[in-house]
């Protein structure tokens, strides 16, 4: 007679259990699940970036800050900046109030350190539309954060009116031409409103090469999905923006512009600079999805025979109005004007 452990009468009763419907699916999720999770968030591809002691000599100097001889330059980067700031989700509607007054912040969200002379010109450019909530957080985390790299920034918020499809990439070119109206920017941020930095050390500035910034985000594990990704928060320099004729003006709806832009590097021989994962982590805040763009896909496999013809070089729009508000200058526009 064979005898049956009690290990062994385990397994033949979860066998046997297994022939029911719902235990089977219960199994087949599981193992699905355990494939499609590390194809959401693979961490076995691996991509090239900077270490921490590298970062220093990446960061472009543009010395735009006019100030008198004997004002010191700005530290490239403190070492004395915490590695971790805590992200607040919620509102302060009184830090909002007052932070103008209290961190000296100019007429339309512009800022420079009033004893060093910063090595760069910042224009921070956000694309938007019905995302108050997001911009006030947005607005009471980046300026103390800003500040405390002792940058010369200013923050524009493109605003897109009612009449079309939401086009975050042509607003991010109109962001462009408008802040390059200032004098003296000479490296631009795109930046989604949504995405928070974590880590006070990671330096809001161009490098030698278009950089993408949020290369470790929250959503995602802090894991980089797949390394074509450029999107979310990415800096370029005057000379790499228009290099690559900006972004496409043809993505109407959600999906494919940053795809489209991660194209045209690549049609110029850019490549993409990131740094270490650790000073690269972005939170996101929560939104709804936004209306997917139907022809995307199709879009995609046109890039390089028109991106000479499709972005700056062809970039229509109409200014409804421009506000210098306390935390940011507003430019509300029509994307698409008759």
């Amino acid at each position: 007679m064979a005898i049956v452990s009690a290990k062994n009468i385990r397994i033949l009763k979860f066998l046997h259990l297994a022939k029911s419907k719902p235990i089977l699916s219960c199994v087949v999720f599981s193992i699905l699940l355990s494939f499609l999770l590390p194809l959401r968030c693979p961490t076995w591809r691996g991509y090239e970036y900077l270490r921490l002691n590298e970062i220093k000599d990446d960061l472009q100097i543009c010395l735009v800050t006019r100030r008198p001889h004997d004002f010191k330059l700005c530290p490239l980067s403190s070492p004395e900046l915490a590695a971790y700031q805590h992200v607040n989700k919620i509102v302060n509607e009184t830090l909002l109030r007052e932070m103008p007054e209290k961190l000296k912040i100019l007429p339309g969200g512009r800022w420079f350190p009033k004893h060093c002379s910063s090595w760069q010109r910042v224009a921070i450019i956000l694309p938007y539309r019905k995302r108050k909530e997001h911009l006030d957080i947005f607005l009471q985390h980046m300026h103390p954060f800003l500040q405390a790299q002792q940058l010369d920034y200013g923050i524009f918020v493109i605003e897109q009116s009612e009449k079309h499809p939401f086009n975050r990439a042509k607003l991010f070119n109109i962001g462009y031409l408008e802040a390059t109206k200032e004098p003296d920017f000479c490296c631009f941020i795109f930046h989604d409103v949504d995405l928070l930095p974590e880590s006070p050390r990671h330096t809001y500035g161009c490098s030698e090469e278009p950089r993408h910034m949020c290369s470790a985000l929250d959503t995602f594990r802090y894991v980089l999905p797949y390394p074509e990704l450029f999107g979310g928060v990415v800096a370029f320099t005057k000379e790499q923006f228009s290099y690559v004729n900006g972004y496409s003006n043809l993505y109407f709806g959600w999906g494919g512009e940053d795809d489209d832009l991660y194209e045209r590097l690549k049609a110029k021989q850019l490549k993409v600079r990131r740094w270490a994962p650790e000073i690269s982590r972005f939170t996101m805040l929560f939104h709804k999805k936004e209306i997917p763009n139907q022809h995307r896909f199709l879009l995609l496999k046109t890039v390089k025979e028109r991106m000479e013809r499709d972005g700056l070089s062809t970039l229509d729009y109409k200014i409804l109005s421009t506000d210098l508000y306390p935390l940011y200058t507003r430019v509300l526009v029509d994307v698409k004007p008759a």
